[in-house]
């Protein structure tokens, strides 16, 4: 079966679930949301913009005129701003493979305590993935059913990674206003995907949504070095999965996807961080600016456009965004930009 033919059925496994009320929780959001609106869509390229002083907190008070936008070289006007909390959609892909079986506990509370830290106009999607994946929770802010949820999560099976961000870029985020973001747990190696590395990166890097990674992939170094040797030991060939060329592979993806959509990647050292590092998540989303502007060049050609930000008032001033978007229209090469 052809990647192309294969993915609607990956699309319609995942939303299978709650296509119903998906539907009409979207729309009802839709109404109560149109009061955190800031401008018409058209042609606007939107930003979440996280603002640290040198010492590391985080600052609020500032104003559109703090800031200054840059693409391609070139200053563009903010036409929108927002320094107030913006409703956030926040798409949990949580890891249920075998691997994180015994990690499972960490991970829930961790998850449920993150829901609990957002504000009520926010909106939660739990995403699990194994040898599928699963929309098992869509849009809610409803935490005895995000805490429901949470605790039906079994762990066994494969880790098609790549499989549940693709779906999540490509369906879950459609017709949603607003800041957008994934957190994804993971102990950052795929196996059994149908798409690549660089499908998910293109999908990404054309979307508004901010990837944050929780990654355990240190913790899947080790247990893989230890199986190499064992493998070895035997004279047996070393599967894929484990070897280490694969493992820096799967550490430079997470690099870029966090990279490339103004997110984060933290390293837990443990499962027993996890709540520490969710918390950490959760405070810069809610205390991100929120701001957009109309490109001065209207050329559409599928092309990526550098896009780059500056403190006008303060030197102590640390900004962060993405670092680009591709144009509507041509599909640019797998090659990159």
């Amino acid at each position: 079966m052809t990647l192309r033919k294969s993915l609607p059925l990956l699309l319609a496994g995942l939303l299978a679930v709650a296509a119903l009320s998906a539907q009409q929780e979207r729309q009802s959001q839709d109404v109560q949301d149109q009061g955190y609106r800031i401008g018409v869509r058209v042609d606007q390229v939107f930003l979440s913009v996280s603002a640290r002083s040198v010492g590391g907190g985080f600052l609020g008070g500032l104003t559109r005129e703090d800031f200054r936008i840059y693409e391609d070289g070139v200053e563009q006007a903010i036409v929108n701003f927002s320094s107030d909390s913006v409703p956030v959609h926040v798409a949990l892909l949580i890891d249920a493979s075998g691997s994180t079986r015994y990690s499972q506990a960490n991970i829930q509370q961790a998850a449920y305590r993150f829901a609990e830290s957002l504000g009520p106009e926010d909106r939660v999607a739990i995403i699990t993935f194994s040898d599928k994946a699963r929309l098992i929770l869509d849009w809610t802010n409803d935490l005895e059913r995000i805490d429901e949820r949470l605790k039906s999560i079994w762990a066994k099976g494969q880790t098609v990674l790549n499989d549940a961000v693709y779906v999540t870029y490509d369906d879950l985020f459609q017709d949603l206003s607003g800041k957008k973001a994934i957190i994804l747990l993971t102990d950052g190696v795929d196996v059994g995907s149908l798409v690549s590395h660089q499908e998910v990166l293109h999908l990404a890097e054309r979307s508004e949504a901010s990837a944050y990674v929780v990654s355990l992939l240190n913790d899947y170094r080790q247990g893989a070095a230890k199986d190499r040797q064992e493998y070895r030991a035997r004279l047996m060939p070393v599967p894929r999965p484990l070897q280490e060329d694969y493992i820096n592979e799967s550490a430079r993806f997470l690099q870029r996807l966090t990279r490339n959509t103004g997110g984060s990647l933290f390293d837990a050292a443990s499962s027993f961080y996890l709540t520490e590092i969710y918390e950490k998540v959760a405070e810069e989303i809610k205390n991100q600016y929120y701001l957009s502007y109309v490109p001065t060049n209207p050329r559409k050609e599928g092309r990526w456009r550098k896009v780059e930000i500056e403190a006008t008032r303060r030197a102590d001033l640390l900004l962060r965004t993405r670092p680009g978007y591709y144009e509507d229209g041509a599909v640019p090469n797998t090659d990159g930009r």
